[in-house]
């Protein structure tokens, strides 16, 4: 459950008249720009649009002329270079410009990305020994480096020049390089300063092609650079933002057919997109080949100009991102059971979690997610020994400092102020977790970290509309240093709300006021949060979606406090239970009880009662006596189930539906599609064919995509409904491997929930106390 948050509702604030006229449209636009330190006319009009900022030249990064003379030889004298990258996004997106440009320029490249599990972030001895071996004359680092000071000393050994460019924190001295191109050398308020690693790299081949008088066309490569940068999560300042406003302009138009079929798989309308689709579409299915398998191939992706090898590989990348969701999950949920089992852990000035069989590549992914939930520094760590791991931290609190304050204990760290990676030997856990607590009680014993939420203005539900947030859009993109804008809605009252998402991981949630204007939020991750009982006050932001090619207001469910109304009449929910999982003869005893309550709705999904109409979950409505006759697949589910119907009474059978092998999953699933290939021409929401198979939607999606994967279909999924056809086609070996684990795995979670559900106290699963 989140920790509720403070709120802080902006004060209100004079604006010149001459500004406000300047900036026009809503005043809105002109009052945030005020209040985020945009004073004077020409710097708010140079954030909005940036034909009217001035970029920097990229002559201003430290040791740039070094580089670009290093490297015009290099090319001029076809030596091979080398390019080190990282496998997350920015850096796939640094090696691709690297790449790219140094190719565009004549060179000789070859690329390698650490293969994470393998070898982690930076550069791992044995690797660079190798290309050295194979003769390699000249490296150039992206995204990393800028700690390698043994690897970038022995590199110069073999005699071959090595620049770093990176945009990590700096340490005590710079690696023995011949050049080090990182903007963090530069004053805090330069303009260059909060380039990310694809922004470093793009500004290096700009000027590179200028050294060389060689014309540069930066729409060559500025989609690679936006995508680097939201996936990043940089700090919206100077280049930075200007970047990435001309980035999405190019990304939306992009020629590269990786990013197309990208686009195509993702269901995404390329003219419509936004940070948003990157951040939540676009970057975690890149992200995932490179926390959880080889990255080297996104190169390929991002360059290629074989569409059969780009769908080749998309496929791979959804496959790989599937299994990163579930992977996230099964963490999360860990992690959360320990802080559950330990007082000391919950309540410490930071969380620090270990686990030796986590996957390393989805740690940071949890580690930001508890960060929301506690809001104070996390540190996840994975494997026997050496440890290693992930930090995420809050405002205020420099995790990478902190680390460094047990550097004694330390293999290797490095990082950001809000985000770092750490190993060190298994015998140190104790000492390294002692010490790091301690620092983090001194760094917030003066102030505790209580979360707030700043409020930007408070509006009414009649005021949500197109014209509005079009208005807000133009401070557009959102994103770190540029928060997107949070409203305050006043005395809302519930009026529905259901679990969605591939794991029924989020909510969808119709509140309304007293006038009786509704209006829909999607509330992300809130899937197991309790809903409002009572009239409540809503904070959500706004946003523009295009859903199915239709443009629609996006209402984002951010939190809810009770109004002064609703402390007053809240209320705890109770239901009256009947409680028959032992009963010998279920059919027997629900006809009975049908005789004295024959408007009872009878949850059924496989192995239904014979000759008793049932319904399956999509088909429920409110009714005052529930059945639920076949054990649910998971609590989401159940939840999803009460929040419809509503009952007062609930009656448990509890019947198995006896799907939790793959085979019988799948031939049953077959036989749904060829029924829906029949009867409704191939297209069946995805809850309907849940309900029929008394399965999570997940677990629906990953049976179809394992499907397509063995040849068998052709499916395409909207996030509510597949269209799908047969298909007699190639095997993906790969894909198959990778779905068939993830489907076997949810099918085991489901059948774990189910048999806790036959003995478990029922009150417990009704009011959602169950244990993860």
């Amino acid at each position: 459950m989140h920790e509720e948050k403070r709120w802080i509702l902006s004060e209100s604030i004079s604006i010149p008249n001459d500004f406000r006229a300047a900036i026009g449209g809503h005043p809105i636009v002109a009052e945030t720009l005020f209040r985020r330190g945009f004073k004077d006319i020409k710097s708010g009009q140079a954030f909005l649009d940036p034909d009217a900022y001035k970029p920097c030249s990229p002559d201003e990064l430290p040791d740039s002329q070094i580089a670009y003379a290093l490297l015009s030889d290099a090319i001029r004298n076809h030596q091979h270079i080398l390019v080190w990258g990282d496998f997350d996004v920015d850096g796939q997106t640094a090696t691709t410009v690297l790449v790219q440009g140094l190719r565009e320029l004549g060179g000789q490249v070859s690329y390698h990305i650490p293969i994470r599990a393998k070898e982690s972030h930076g550069i791992t001895f044995n690797v660079l020994k190798a290309y050295l071996d194979k003769g390699i004359d000249f490296l150039i680092t992206c995204d990393t480096g800028i700690s390698e000071h043994e690897n970038v000393q022995y590199a110069h050994q073999t005699s071959i020049p090595v620049i770093v460019t990176d945009h990590h924190t700096l340490g005590e001295k710079l690696p023995p390089a011949n050049a080090v191109v990182n903007p963090q050398r530069l004053p805090e308020d330069h303009p260059l300063r909060t380039l990310p690693g694809v922004g470093v790299a793009y500004k290096l081949i700009e000027g590179l092609f200028g050294h060389m008088n060689i014309r540069f066309n930066p729409e060559h490569y500025l989609d690679l650079v936006a995508l680097g940068i939201v996936a990043d999560v940089a700090e919206q300042q100077g280049d930075t933002r200007y970047l990435l406003q001309k980035g999405l302009i190019h990304l939306r138009t992009t020629k590269r057919i990786g990013l197309q079929t990208l686009y195509r798989n993702a269901n995404l309308n390329p003219l419509n997109l936004t940070e948003d689709h990157i951040g939540f579409q676009i970057a975690p299915r890149l992200n995932a080949v490179g926390r959880l398998g080889d990255a080297n191939p996104i190169v390929e992706f991002l360059t290629t100009e074989d569409s059969g090898r780009a769908r080749v590989l998309a496929v791979q990348i959804d496959a790989m991102n599937v299994r990163r969701r579930f992977e996230t999950r099964q963490v999360e949920k860990a992690a959360e059971s320990q802080l559950e089992a330990s007082p000391d852990d919950r309540h410490a000035p930071a969380i620090v979690l270990h686990n030796p069989n986590w996957p390393g590549g989805v740690v940071g992914i949890v580690a930001s997610r508890l960060v929301e939930h506690y809001h104070k520094p996390v540190i996840l760590l994975t494997g026997e020994d050496p440890i290693h791991g992930s930090a995420r931290s809050v405002q205020g609190i420099n995790i990478t400092k902190a680390i460094a304050s047990q550097v004694d204990l330390l293999r290797s760290f490095g990082g950001h102020p809000m985000a770092a990676g750490l190993s060190f030997s298994a015998t140190n856990f104790l000492a390294f977790k002692r010490g790091f607590l301690s620092v983090m009680s001194e760094q917030t014993k003066d102030e505790a970290l209580i979360p707030e939420i700043q409020i930007d203005h408070v509006i009414t539900l009649d005021e949500i509309t197109m014209d509005f947030v079009d208005q807000i859009n133009r401070l557009a993109p959102f994103g770190q240093g540029n928060p997107r804008l949070n409203f305050l809605l006043h005395d809302l009252n519930l009026v529905s709300a259901a679990n969605v998402g591939g794991q029924g991981e989020h909510r969808q949630v119709i509140a309304s006021d007293a006038s009786e204007n509704q209006h829909k939020f999607i509330w992300w991750n809130g899937g197991d949060e309790p809903l409002p009982e009572a009239q409540f006050d809503l904070v959500c932001s706004l946003s523009k979606s295009d859903y199915r090619g239709a443009s629609q207001v996006s209402a984002v469910w951010v939190e809810y406090h009770y109004s002064e109304r609703g402390q007053r009449t809240i209320t705890q929910q109770h239901y009256e239970i009947v409680d028959y999982r032992n009963t010998i003869n279920p059919l027997l005893t629900l006809t009975q009880h049908l005789r004295d309550h024959p408007d009872t709705l009878i949850w059924a999904e496989v192995n239904e009662p014979e000759s008793i109409p049932t319904s399956h979950r999509h088909a429920l409505d409110k009714a005052e006596n529930l059945v639920i006759w076949t054990t649910p697949p998971s609590q989401a589910v159940l939840q999803a189930v009460l929040q419809k119907t509503n009952p007062r009474t609930v009656i448990v059978f509890g019947i198995s539906p006896d799907l939790h092998a793959t085979r019988a999953l799948l031939e049953r699933l077959i036989g749904l599609v060829k029924y829906a290939k029949k009867h409704k021409a191939g297209q069946v929401p995805l809850v309907e064919l849940a309900g029929a198979c008394a399965a999570e939607e997940e677990t629906i999606r990953v049976g179809l995509r394992l499907l397509e994967a063995m040849g068998s279909l052709i499916v395409d999924d909207d996030g509510e409904t597949a269209i799908m056809d047969f298909i007699n086609k190639e095997l993906d070996p790969k894909a198959i491997e990778i779905y068939k684990n993830i489907l076997q795995n949810t099918l085991e979670e489901s059948h774990a929930y189910r048999r806790y559900f036959r003995s478990g106290k029922i009150m417990d699963f009704l009011t959602g106390k169950i244990p993860e």
